[in-house]
This record gives structure tokens, C-alpha cells and sequence, in this order.
């Protein structure tokens, strides 16, 4: 019945919308808002930063997914999970502990290995990838190696959030969220000059969610969240050849940390567990960033600057049962500290010969919070046990690098040849298990790109490149650090991109071949006494092809059809599981949405979405014996407001359906599994102003 009202209610607005569609060329005349919504996603208008310079989307000669704030808004893209279902041949979600599930292209892992990069305005971030996101001027997704212009931990790909700047118009925004699962959420932000040459920003949000697993014993829901944050922005620019940015940011997380069930099967989708522990993850983070861009004649030197530094505290009942097993404890706040320095000086834009050279460092102390959890992760003692401090490792990595790049345009031809020697210095320390480890390893990573515009709007491009995963050593709770390999991944592909005039039609269309040398995944390992452990290591070779596709069709103004989708066949070729599929790579992965705003007066109009997305399914597990079933989810979104944009009420539906899926499964001991569920159904309705 709760589906069947909520299908009824979104195929009515939608059927209600129709023959405002089939006049909505008249309709729309004269609205500069509606126009605006219309060309919002045109492919030629998004400015991206790909290659650290600002170019058109459809200029860059490489696979790119860029969303805007608006697009972030319609899409109800507020976290990892939904930008993930977003975006072929992409596996992108937010784990129970909060760290990032990401694979790109096959490329990537879940767990301790990344081997895809977060930004955000350029700085890899570190220790709150999956945070709220919130006054975005834009997310873009970058398939394929980024090693040359970000380093290491690219190698699948990289993720950007590009945050507003402040600027020289006084303006605000701020929106309220209601919802099931006793949802409340506030965000907003507000613009001010202070004077005709310094201008500062302001943002915050407060989000609460009592989540949907619920605890059969204690009666507190175990992914019950509660998060807030801020961030301030000023900047200062006394001259067109001078601009600073200044950032500094707070957030403050409060919630389970592992939301997780016990299942006999890879079929069961429980929303209950049995913990006899309140179970919280409490985390801290304060960062900052300092830029300069200082123009130089026809050059721009460029400083980015950061500090981060995060604080933990949890208690995570281990063992995931009603018994008095094993509980993990850590009173006192593990700290993870970084540090960042780039440097470049590049040309501007300009036709003929272009360059960018770069220095870059970064200290990180105590990167991983979950190196040590990993390694209880799924033991029953079968008796109480209680770790206290049980992240009791100390860890120092420190990267050194330089990179150039150089472009060459001839009428419709460019070429372009980067490069990035990359040193990174990797020490730990194990305190439960006496025991320290020195890892280290300098490489070259380049870039090649050759691209041909058969008209403006119109490319045609090939690019290989390499990237790279830095070696580093995981802890195994019988024996001392055990050292893996760096995993490199050499990168082929071939692409078109364009639109049509007037932007009827948007397309990207790309080939691409993938060659993976020691790929790092985590693998279960049982010790002597039978109790699994994960361990990351070296488990092969592997090779991956594929294609993928977006189109956007506008056949009227307001009116915007997308449809996307990747087809990719990753295997092992080489170690233990030759011949087998690689974890997380679905065979087929896509979806398709419709977007139509129409004026309903002259101070009104209304906006409608929907949208699917499709997995066609993927195993979880490097032998293959967990299997994730293909899965369809559904949303929906209507919105009435202001042509002006001054104020919006909307309600959004996600997984309208009720799809059950998961978004983490792994092995647990002889008789179960550790499962954790994807959002069920949800209901959420917004009240937005701007001033």
C-alpha cells in the first residue's frame, strides 16, 4: 500500500505535467530562469578543472562526469550513495565507518585500499571524503589514471568537490529537510563583501537521521547519525593578476560506526541486528586550505596550501551478536594529522603551446583509523573481551613529487605530454604486535593525449596513462606487518565527445582498456586457530575493457532527457584467481533520467524528476563466492517555486520501490556473513529561500 501511494503520487505528477509539456515552447518565452534550468547541463557551458587549468567540459579530451549545484539539488545528491548510482561503470558508497566504498572502472577496492583519490579545490583529502555535501559549485568524476596532474591513490580515477568562492554579490541561501526515519536537516550559506576587493562566505548544516537498522537490544537504531558542520571562506583579490582564498572547515560526526548484521545468506536484507553494545563513532575534523594565484605576464604561479586533522573516538561491538564477545574501545582520540604543499607555474590558456610544471609534498600521520579494525574485524572470541585502545599503531607517510605537462595546438589538433615522478616514503608501527616497517618506492607515471576537433563542438580524442597505488603493509593479528606491492594500472582509451547546435544533444561516448599489474585487494585469510582476518595484498594481475555512453536530449526548453550506461568485462589474468571476475566491477551499469520545469504563471513554476538506476550485479569477494544480485533503484522529485529562484518546496522519493540490495558483504566465520543494507524507501520533502 506504501509503495502503490507513492508510485501513484509521482505517476500522477508526472501525467498532470504532460500537457503543460506539449506547450511548453510558448510557455517558457521570456522566463531567464527556465532558460537557465534548460542549458544547465549543456556539456559546452560546465567548466571543469581536470587538467588544473579551467576549461569547457567538451574541451577536455578525457571521460569526465560533472555535476552542478543545480544538477546536485534535482538529482537529490547529498552523499556518496546517490552520486555513485549517478555514474556508469562507477561502485560509490559511504561505509558504515564513514570511509568511502569506491571503484571506478573495475579500478579501486572496498576497505582499506582506495586507489581512487578525493579533492576537494584541488587538495586531496584525506580524512572525511564521505562528509556531507553542501554549497558545491560542482562534483566531477575523473575515470581513468590521474597520476600525472594528483599522484598516487589515483589510479582509478579521481572525485572533486569544487567548493563556492566567495565573490563580490551579496547573497544567502538556506533550506530545511524533513523526512522519514525522523530526518531534519538545515543547511545554508550566506555571501557578503566586505569591501570592493575582500569578500567573505559563510556555510553550515545540522543533519539528524535515525537510520533504518535497528537494534534488537538496546532499541537505538545502530546507523543513528547526527553530523554538523561549517566552513568560512574569504577572499581577497586587490587586482585582476591577484587572487587568495582562504578556507577553513569544521565537522563534527556522531553515529554507529559498524551498522552491520549477521546473515546465513547473501539473500537476507534484514533491518534489525542483535548488539548488546551502543555502538558510536565519533569524529572530528578541522581543515583548511590556502591559495594563491598570482598572474605573472602570461603565466600564473599557483600555492595551495593545506592542514588537516581529524580526531576518533568509537566503541564497536565486534563480534555482532547478543553475547558477551568482543568489543572494541577507543576512549582516548586517535589523531590523524596532514599536511600538503603544491606549487606550479603554468601558462594561460592560450592557442599554440601550453605547459604546467609542479612541485607537491604531503605528511599524513596515522592515515588509516581501520588498518587496526580490519584486523578483529569479524573475530568471536566466544567469551568477553574488551580492547581498549585498540588502534594502537602509529603510522608516517610522506610523498615528494614533481610533474610537468605540455600541450601543443595546431588548427584542430592538440597534443599533449605529461609526466610526474612520485616518491613515497611509508613507515609504521605496531604496538599490539611489537613490530616496525620501512616501505618506500619512486616512479614515473606519465600521460599521453592526442585529440582532433572536427568542429567546435565536436572532439575526438586518444589518451594512455599510467597510474599507480603506492606500497604500504597491513597488520594480521598473528604476525608481524606484512608488505605489499605497489599496484600499477597502464590506461588506453578512445572517445568522442560533442553536442549539436543550440545543444539539442549531448554526447561522450569512450573505449577503454585497462591493464592492472599486483592489484591490492583485501582478501579473508584464516589464521591457526580458524578465525578470518582481513589482510590487503597482492592478488594478481588483471585486465579490463569496456565502453560507456551519456546522451542528453533537449527536444523543448525545460525539457531534459538523459540516458547513461557502461558495459565493462574485468578478469584476473594472472595469481591465485586467474581467470575469475574482479570484485566490484558490475558486467553492465546504467541509468536514465527526465527533468521538465515549466512556468505555471509568471511568479510560478514547477519542476519535475525522475529517475533509475540499474547494477546489473558483481561479486564481492576476490574467489567469487558472494555474489550481489542485479538491482534497479528508482526516484522521483517534485518541486513548485519562484521563476525567480527565490523560494522552492519540493518532495523527493528515493528507492521508491523498496529495491533491497547491499552495500557491503563479506565473509564472517563458517556459518554467517556480514551484511549491510542500501537505503530502503525514503521520503524526504525540502523548503529552499535565496536572497
Amino acid at each position: 500500500m506504501r509503495n502503490s501511494m507513492r508510485l501513484g503520487l509521482l505517476a500522477g505528477s508526472v501525467l498532470a505535467a504532460l500537457p503543460l509539456t506539449l506547450t511548453s515552447a510558448t510557455a517558457q518565452t521570456g522566463s531567464g530562469s527556465t532558460a537557465s534550468d534548460s542549458t544547465d547541463n549543456l556539456a559546452g557551458e560546465i567548466v571543469v578543472t581536470a587538467r588544473k587549468r579551467s576549461e569547457r567540459m567538451i574541451d577536455v579530451p578525457e571521460t569526465i562526469s560533472a555535476f552542478s549545484e543545480a544538477s546536485l539539488q534535482k538529482a537529490g545528491i547529498t552523499n556518496l550513495d546517490k552520486l555513485g548510482q549517478a555514474v556508469p561503470n562507477v561502485v560509490l558508497n559511504r561505509r558504515g565507518d564513514n570511509e568511502p566504498n569506491v571503484v571506478i572502472r573495475g579500478v579501486g577496492s572496498f576497505g582499506n585500499v582506495q586507489g581512487i583519490g578525493f579533492y576537494i579545490d584541488d587538495v586531496q583529502n584525506f580524512t572525511d571524503q564521505a562528509s556531507r555535501l553542501v554549497d558545491l559549485e560542482r562534483v566531477e568524476i575523473l575515470k581513468g589514471p590521474q597520476g600525472t596532474l594528483y599522484g598516487g591513490s589515483s589510479i582509478g580515477g579521481a572525485v572533486k568537490y569544487v567548493t563556492k568562492k566567495p565573490s563580490s554579490k551579496f547573497e544567502g541561501r538556506a533550506s530545511v529537510e524533513l523526512g522519514e526515519q525522523s530526518i531534519f536537516n538545515v543547511n545554508g550559506s550566506i555571501n557578503v563583501p566586505l569591501s570592493d576587493v575582500f569578500y567573505a562566505r559563510i556555510s553550515g548544516y545540522a543533519d539528524t537521521n535515525d537510520g533504518y537498522l535497528k537494534n534488537n537490544i538496546t532499541h537505538i537504531n545502530n546507523d543513528k547519525s547526527e553530523e554538523y558542520g561549517v566552513r568560512a571562506a574569504f577572499r581577497f583579490a586587490p587586482s585582476d593578476d591577484t587572487d587568495i582564498n582562504l578556507s577553513v572547515r569544521y565537522s563534527n560526526l556522531n553515529n554507529g560506526g559498524n551498522d552491520y548484521y549477521l546473515t546465513p545468506t547473501t539473500k537476507s536484507y534484514k533491518l534489525n541486528s542483535d548488539l548488546n553494545e551502543n555502538i558510536y563513532n565519533h569524529r572530528r575534523v578541522f581543515g583548511s586550505i590556502l591559495s594563491v594565484d598570482q598572474k605573472i605576464g602570461n603565466m600564473s604561479l599557483i600555492s595551495l596550501t593545506s592542514y588537516t586533522e581529524r580526531k576518533n573516538n568509537l566503541l564497536w561491538d565486534l563480534d555482532y551478536s547478543g553475547l558477551d564477545g568482543l568489543t572494541g574501545y577507543q576512549p582516548k582520540p586517535v589523531k590523524t594529522k596532514v599536511f600538503t604543499q603544491e606549487l606550479r607555474l603554468q601558462s594561460d590558456n592560450s592557442e599554440g603551446l601550453n605547459w604546467l610544471v609542479g612541485g607537491y609534498y604531503a605528511r599524513v600521520r596515522d592515515r588509516s583509523l581501520v588498518t587496526t579494525i580490519d584486523a578483529v574485524f569479524g573475530v568471536d572470541f566466544g567469551g568477553p573481551f574488551t580492547i581498549a585502545n585498540f588502534h594502537d599503531n602509529t603510522s608516517l607517510e610522506q610523498t615528494y613529487a614533481g610533474f610537468a605537462t605540455v600541450s601543443y595546438k595546431a588548427g584542430p589538433f592538440e597534443a599533449s605530454l605529461g609526466g610526474r615522478l612520485n616518491h613515497v616514503d611509508f613507515f609504521g608501527v605496531n604496538r599490539l604486535i611489537p613490530d616496525s616497517l620501512h616501505v618506500k618506492d619512486t616512479v614515473v607515471l606519465p600521460k599521453l593525449t592526442l585529440s582532433y576537433k572536427i568542429d567546435p563542438a565536436m572532439m575526438l580524442y586518444f589518451n594512455a596513462s599510467e597510474g599507480y597505488e603506492p606500497a604500504r603493509f597491513t597488520l594480521f593479528n598473528e604476525t608481524p606487518l606484512l608488505p605489499y606491492k605497489p599496484e600499477k594500472a597502464m590506461n588506453f582509451e578512445l572517445g568522442a565527445k560533442g553536442q549539436t547546435s543550440g545543444g539539442f544533444l549531448s554526447y561522450e561516448i569512450a573505449g577503454f582498456y585497462i591493464k592492472n599489474k599486483d592489484r591490492q585487494l583485501e582478501t579473508l585469510v584464516i589464521d591457526s586457530s580458524g578465525v578470518p582476518n582481513e589482510a590487503t595484498g597482492n592478488v594478481g594481475d588483471a585486465r579490463t575493457w569496456g565502453a560507456e555512453f551519456s546522451f542528453t536530449l533537449r527536444p523543448t526548453r525545460g525539457l531534459s532527457l538523459n540516458a547513461n550506461g557502461g558495459w565493462m568485462n574485468s578478469k584476473f589474468s594472472a595469481g591465485d584467481f586467474d581467470g575469475g571476475r574482479v570484485p566490484y566491477a558490475p558486467r553492465f551499469s546504467g541509468g536514465a533520467s527526465v527533468d521538465y520545469s515549466t512556468d505555471l504563471s509568471s511568479d510560478l513554476k514547477l519542476s519535475l524528476r525522475a529517475d533509475v538506476s540499474h547494477n546489473s550485479g558483481f561479486f564481492w569477494t576476490s574467489d567469487n563466492s558472494l555474489k550481489q544480485e542485479s538491482y534497479d533503484v528508482v526516484g522521483g522529485r517534485l518541486a513548485i517555486g519562484s521563476t525567480d529562484d527565490k523560494w522552492e518546496l519540493a518532495v523527493r522519493v528515493d528507492n521508491l520501490f523498496n529495491e533491497k540490495y547491499h552495500t557491503e558483504l563479506q565473509p564472517f566465520d563458517e556459518d554467517n556473513l556480514l551484511a549491510r543494507r542500501g537505503q530502503p524507501s525514503l521520503v524526504v520533502g525540502s523548503a529552499t529561500i535565496r536572497f
